[in-house]
């Protein structure tokens, strides 16, 4: 229990451009998946949505902001529900972009995203995570697998043992999950749009 609640997860910072100009910072133990992130989904309160609006560059900002108000009334706990019903709101007029392809992605907020956890901002692997698999699924967002090894029409391939190998991945291709953590992590910082991290869910 004091493990779980401590949460120490090692991981990478990944920066993503976007259209507008700036970067989105997300912070993931599964870099491994880079390939596969089909869009990214941002807390409600991040400091970049708010700067969108302040621009004027979010053609929906009406949507936006009512989404914001209604997330700001829930608790952390109610948003953090595994179980329930996902919501969102795509941001009409920002893309992000995807460091390791360079393909333009959409960006949403959802309060499934916590600003106290991480950077408030995540990539979108909804291959491999149960949670992103269910908001694709819901907002038919493109679902692209990049480990071999389970059904992804039926739901998200978690596995990361020595059977899930690879695909749809460039230079990772045929290598386990275990060896493709580190080699992506080392590619990210080589590259300069990344740096190893250690995260913990224990807050102040």
């Amino acid at each position: 229990l004091q493990k779980n609640w401590i949460g120490r997860s090692h991981g990478a910072e990944v920066n993503f451009g976007t259209t507008a100009g700036d970067t989105l910072t997300v912070y993931t133990t599964r870099c491994d998946t880079l390939f596969g992130a089909t869009y990214m989904v941002v807390s409600p309160e991040h400091a970049m949505v708010k700067e969108w609006l302040e621009k004027g560059l979010l053609k929906n900002a009406d949507a936006v902001t009512a989404y914001q108000a209604e997330a700001a009334r829930k608790s952390d706990f109610e948003r953090s529900e595994l179980n329930k019903e996902k919501t969102g709101v795509k941001l009409e007029g920002v893309m992000g972009i995807n460091p390791v392809n360079d393909k333009q992605i959409p960006i949403f907020i959802s309060d499934y995203v916590l600003s106290t956890y991480g950077t408030g901002a995540i990539m979108a692997v909804p291959a491999h995570d149960t949670r992103d698999w269910e908001f694709a699924k819901k907002f038919g967002l493109p679902i692209i697998e990049v480990v071999k090894g389970g059904d992804i029409t039926k739901e998200a391939f978690v596995a990361k043992d020595d059977s899930a190998v690879m695909v749809n991945s460039g230079f990772l291709n045929g290598m386990t999950v275990k060896e493709a953590i580190p080699a992506m992590k080392k590619y990210v910082v080589e590259q300069g749009f990344g740096k190893e991290k250690v995260n913990y869910k224990l807050r102040d």
